[in-house]
């Protein structure tokens, strides 16, 4: 397959996804319910590895996290 092809057909399917994603929009959630599931995949992985940073060169990606962090009390 050539490169122009390859780029034909990632069209293809990224048009599909798109008309896809049209016609089934996300269902509808309350804030509560998206900090719940956010809570609980906080509660899935250990203090230390929420508090470590693997990319110290990001300050935006330190700065979410470091809110997190306060956000579910673990600073």
């Amino acid at each position: 397959m050539t490169l122009k092809e390859q780029v034909e057909q990632y069209r293809r399917s990224l048009a599909e996804f798109n008309r896809w994603e049209a016609e089934n929009p996300p269902p509808a959630r309350s804030p509560d319910a998206i900090l719940a599931d956010l809570g609980f995949l906080m509660s899935c992985v250990s203090r230390e590895e929420i508090i470590r940073d693997p990319d110290p060169g990001k300050l935006g990606i330190q700065r979410m996290r470091a809110k997190l962090a306060r956000g579910f009390g673990l600073r």
